[in-house]
């Protein structure tokens, strides 16, 4: 199992909040698939927006990325986490 750190930045510059966090961890237990492998997830809010940390199952660290990055992009998709935006520094 190993971690893979998301922060997303709120598009206003407003701090998370506790309601946000909790809509966005349902969403991202909701949309996981088996083959995300999913075994863990915490958000939390921050000055800055939200912080996501996945635990998945995987081989290495790359992967353990690419299957943390499909999920939250796709539970992006559906606006879960509408306001808030991936780091762009975080590669996908």
């Amino acid at each position: 199992m190993l971690l893979v750190r998301i922060p997303l930045h709120s598009d206003t510059g407003a701090p998370g909040t506790e309601s946000g966090a909790s809509l966005l961890q349902d969403a991202l237990w909701a949309h996981a698939a088996p083959h995300h492998a999913l075994e863990h997830v915490r958000v939390r809010p921050v000055p800055h927006g939200l912080h996501v940390a996945l635990f998945v199952r995987a081989a290495n660290t790359t992967a353990a990325q690419e299957k943390a990055h499909a999920l939250l992009t796709r539970v992006l998709a559906t606006g879960a986490a509408r306001g808030y935006t991936p780091d762009p520094l975080i590669r996908h």
